[in-house]
């Protein structure tokens, strides 16, 4: 597997297409690990809106949400049951952490460009240099990317608000 998973920039005609599945073709039609647990676990980048869905999540199901700040935190609520667990890009490539993931619970990858990412953390954390910003999320993303595809189990577009999120994430998490 390549270092890097995406190289190029194409343009599409309809970003917001989605595809309508029959029983046997979605990912949760099959017997897997997260059924167990009760955990959903969100990954992406910063500004992908993680915690804001999260946030939404909780209300929904009842679930507390915990945002791990370190390795043994991480292992911790990957470990527990019945939880939203938001992991920051960096704990998700922690190589302790990394292993505990997949089996943790339903893995949502909230995708979405670099460009509106840095957009949105520049405006909420009051950063000056966008652009600036925008390249060191998008050498992040080309590190961390190949990580988050090998322990999802579902994307979300995040370029969607978190609450135009909420429902396709309860469906796919049973609710």
């Amino acid at each position: 597997m390549g270092k890097y998973l995406i190289n190029e920039e194409y343009e599409v005609e309809d970003a917001g297409a989605t595809r309508g599945y029959v029983r046997g073709e979605r990912r949760e039609d099959y017997a897997d690990s997260w059924r167990e647990t009760g955990n959903v676990v969100l990954l992406g980048l910063p500004g992908s809106g993680r915690a804001e869905l999260a946030r939404l999540l909780a209300e929904r199901t009842g679930k507390p949400v915990l945002a791990p700040v370190d390795a043994a935190s991480a292992a911790e609520a990957l470990a527990g049951q019945g939880a939203i667990i938001v992991l920051p890009d960096r704990l998700a490539d922690h190589p302790e952490v990394r292993p505990l993931i997949h089996p943790a619970g339903k893995v949502f990858y909230l995708l979405a460009d670099t460009r509106l990412l840095s957009g949105r953390v520049a405006e909420r954390d009051g950063v000056a240099d966008a652009d600036e910003l925008w390249r060191t999320l998008s050498a992040r993303l080309a590190e961390v990317e190949p990580t988050l595809y090998s322990v999802l189990h579902f994307i979300l577009q995040g370029a969607r608000s978190p609450a135009e999120l909420v429902d396709d994430a309860l469906e796919k998490i049973g609710y």
